[in-house]
């Protein structure tokens, strides 16, 4: 069973304000790892008002999780699971 998106979404939503970051410097630290959505993008996807490709809402996620690290702070975004044809689904992390 593939990770609720949605459940993602409404977790990044409730963490993001523990970060003490803008937008703009979240979309900085998810650009900086690969990320190719624009900052307008990304803004309307925290907003619940635009969708981004599974890779794309991860590396958000990935963005927000090192900085919670390098804060010392142990919060952690969930990665979608990835599922595939013969129904196993990954560990939930990048590259896994």
């Amino acid at each position: 069973m593939a990770f609720d998106d949605d459940k993602q979404l409404r977790e990044l939503r409730r963490v993001l304000p523990l970060a003490h970051l803008t937008v703009g410097e979240l979309w900085l630290k998810y650009f900086a790892i690969g990320g190719s959505a624009g900052q307008f993008e990304v803004e309307a996807y925290l907003f619940a008002a635009h969708t981004l490709p599974v890779l794309e809402r991860d590396l958000v996620a990935q963005a927000l999780n090192e900085h919670f690290m390098d804060l010392g702070v142990d919060v952690r975004i969930p990665y979608s699971a990835a599922v595939d044809p013969g129904g196993e689904t990954g560990s939930g992390e990048l590259g896994g």
